[in-house]
Parts: C-alpha cells; structure tokens; sequence
C-alpha cells in the first residue's frame, strides 16, 4: 500500500479492538469488519440517494453494490441527535465491513472516498443537507411529472413552492 493509504489503514485499525487483527484481513481479504459507534458511527443511505450526497461532501465513504446501500463515516456525537429520513444511523451494537483504503472500484464493497489517515469525518450537517435537498428535488420533480399543470406548461402554485422548498434545503 502507498504511504496515504498506510496511514488510512492505520487509523482504520484503531478501531479494532485487536489491530492486528483489523491489519490481517485488510491486507488479506481487503475488507475487514469493525464496529461502530466507539471511533465514529456510520449513516446507512440508498444507493442513489448516498452516491448523489457523496458527491457534494468531504469524508469518507464506503459504496456497498452488493447491498445497493452507502455508508458515511461520522462523529459518534451525530449518533445522539441524527434525524434524516430516508437513513439509518448505525452505531453501538453495528459493525460494518470496512474496505481496505486502497480499495476504490468494484468488485465488491469499495471506497467512494477513503479516509486519509488523518481523522477527518462526514460533517453530519452537510450530510443532512444533501440527502434533504435531494428528497426535495425528487418531491418537486415527481409532481411536475404528473401534474396537469405542471405538464402543460403553465404557472402551478405547487410546483412554485416545492421549487421554493428545495432551493431553500439546498443553502
């Protein structure tokens, strides 16, 4: 592994209980299981969903083709307050199979962006802000979709405020 990726696998491994343990399967299978909620928790998203947020935040995040399912690696404190539908806060009691760093691309459970070793986190407000904005957005557009309205190209007082409701989400 490259000197970057050393230093994510290190900070991975930490939060195994045996780091050796951790280092083991990474370097073996590439894929290790750890368990959340001591070092950081984990908000579970829908694939679609977790991909289109990932684009629009800083930290790491793991892609699971397999599940069709993205995990975000947050503060443990974002566990006591998290409150966004469409996801699932995983932590105490959770493990989750962590690729290893250098692992980028399918197949399998891969890094959308790995860590980089240094402890950087989700920010879980700019999390809630993406997957809110991008619930908005699919509200607003499945309404023009089928709204008479909307379909025939005039002005839908609906449509205006749904419109209203996601750009707000979004600053």
């Amino acid at each position: 592994m490259p000197a970057a990726s050393d230093a994510a696998a290190a900070w991975l491994a930490r939060a195994d209980p045996d780091r050796g343990h951790a280092d083991r399967w990474m370097r073996s299978v590439g894929l290790v299981l750890l368990p959340l909620g001591i070092r950081w928790c984990a908000v579970k998203t829908h694939e679609h969903e977790g991909l289109a947020a990932a684009a629009e935040i800083d930290g790491p995040v793991i892609h699971d083709p397999g599940g069709r399912t993205v995990y975000f690696l947050v503060p443990v404190s974002a566990g006591r307050t998290w409150d966004c539908p469409h996801t699932e806060m995983l932590g105490l009691a959770c493990w989750l199979g962590t690729p290893a760093p250098d692992r980028l691309e399918p197949p399998g459970t891969y890094w959308v962006r790995p860590p980089d070793g240094s402890g950087l986190l989700v920010d879980p407000q700019a999390l809630h802000a993406a997957i809110i904005g991008r619930a908005s957005y699919r509200v607003w557009i499945g309404h023009t979709a089928q709204c008479a309205t909307c379909r025939a190209g005039t002005s839908c007082v609906t449509a205006a405020k749904l419109g209203r409701a996601w750009r707000d989400a979004r600053q």
